[in-house]
């Protein structure tokens, strides 16, 4: 016995399969869930890097998130441990942008100006330029880290790679270094308010190196800015320092693996707003973070959202509550694409697909009385093919409210069947 399927699952059965294709369509290009927990590349214990990365962690805490902080030496060891996969973020000093790096690391914005600090002991003298110290010897921050980066390209700049003594020690080592006399001079890069800056600023043994040829160093390393350490910034009952300073700066730079979860990167722009945006010594509030300076590939979404903020569910409700939403939203395209317009062809389809099981009979009825009419047929052929149809139209099942145009049909069959007798 053939099974009935009536013409209504049919039809919709049609609509429910394409609906799901295309629903499967779409989650092709949804990125999946954001995973818990997360992983950044700081840098040493007390350095501003490793507070920084305290910050993120509690902020995304209370987003209900985890962020695991790596201790390391720097930018330079940050950068491998991305290309590793053994981090998710980084930051980042500026400067140490490559082709290399640049196919995997991806920049979401720069934080905060981090001078290059150039201390000399007073023997020296007072010079205005690196040049000062073509024969000394000079601490240059540890191997991995931005500061010994930043050193050697500075050095290396004014040809002094050869004549120069260069030490890898960094913090209270370089310090001591300086102060016993076992360097003639010690780089740091560190934000102004800097313990160790704090202190240095303040010994009467040393000085500061003011970057007299500024322009032209930053003309020559455009990830380089030209910032102003203003008289008595420091210490104004001091008066520390004793007249403005120019100094060279990179900036620290939020950075994160290419293949990061793209919604975290928003989060990450979104959280870095709230922990860079109070003014310092050398920026005003507001200045930071930005996108200037930085020298990494921008992340697409960091673009987006500098350019035009969060969008409508980040102003109002937690992240996991907005992307949830915006993940649904994506699977309401076929939704409202899709199966609306077919459901509104739903109808007309149903109804074609019924009459089509009676109309299909009248291409036969119209071609037996035309052949009656002019003689070309046997008759009692004619009759017996006429009621073949009769009882296939009869096996025909439609819905009540297509009965009538059934039984008109049948009516037709009967109205011919009767022309032909009559012809006999």
């Amino acid at each position: 016995m053939k099974l009935y399927i009536p013409e209504t699952v049919k039809t919709y059965g049609l609509i429910a399969v394409i609906i799901i294709c295309s629903f499967w369509f779409a989650a092709r290009f949804i990125e999946p869930t954001p995973p818990k927990e997360m992983t950044i590349a700081a840098g040493a214990v007390g350095g501003d890097y490793y507070r920084y990365a305290t910050q993120y962690k509690e902020a995304l805490a209370a987003q209900g998130m985890t962020l695991h902080i790596l201790e390391t030496a720097g930018s330079m060891e940050n950068i491998d441990l991305l290309k590793d996969g053994k981090a998710d973020l980084a930051f980042i000093q500026s400067g140490l942008a490559s082709e290399e790096n640049a196919a995997y690391i991806e920049a979401l914005g720069g934080l905060y100006f981090e001078p290059i600090w150039v201390f000399m002991r007073n023997e020296i003298g007072s010079g205005k330029d690196l040049q000062k110290l073509k024969n000394a010897r000079i601490a240059i921050g540890a191997a991995g880290s931005g500061t010994n980066e930043s050193a050697r390209q500075l050095i290396t700049l004014n040809k002094m790679d050869k004549t120069t003594t260069l030490l890898e020690i960094s913090g209270e080592e370089a310090v001591s270094a300086l102060k016993s006399g076992k360097v003639q001079a010690a780089i740091f890069v560190a934000k102004p308010s800097a313990e160790i800056i704090q202190k240095l600023m303040r010994d009467k043994t040393l000085h500061l190196l003011s970057f007299q040829r500024a322009n032209g160093y930053t003309s020559t390393y455009p990830f380089l800015s030209k910032v102003t350490l203003s008289e008595g910034v420091i210490d104004m009952a001091e008066n520390i320092p004793a007249q403005d300073i120019a100094l060279l700066s990179p900036i620290a730079q939020l950075t994160a693996h290419k293949d990061f979860h793209g919604a975290l990167k928003t989060l990450l722009v979104s959280t870095s707003m709230d922990i860079h945006k109070d003014p310092t010594l050398l920026s005003k509030k507001g200045r930071f973070p930005t996108l200037d300076y930085v020298d990494m590939p921008v992340a697409s979404e960091a673009a987006r959202y500098f350019k035009y903020g969060p969008n409508f569910l980040q102003r109002f409700l937690p992240f996991w509550l907005a992307d949830m939403i915006s993940r649904m939203v994506v699977m309401l395209i076929p939704l409202l694409g899709v199966m609306l317009p077919l459901i509104k062809l739903a109808s007309p389809t149903y109804r074609w697909r019924t009459r089509s099981k009676i109309y299909k009979w009248y291409k036969s009825l119209k071609k037996m009385e035309e052949k009656a009419t002019t003689g070309d047929t046997d008759i009692a052929e004619a009759l017996a093919s006429l009621s073949k149809i009769d009882k296939e139209v009869k096996k025909t099942i439609v819905p009540l409210s297509y009965a009538d145009e059934l039984y008109n049909l049948r009516l037709h069959i009967q109205m011919i069947k009767d022309h032909l007798k009559r012809l006999k």
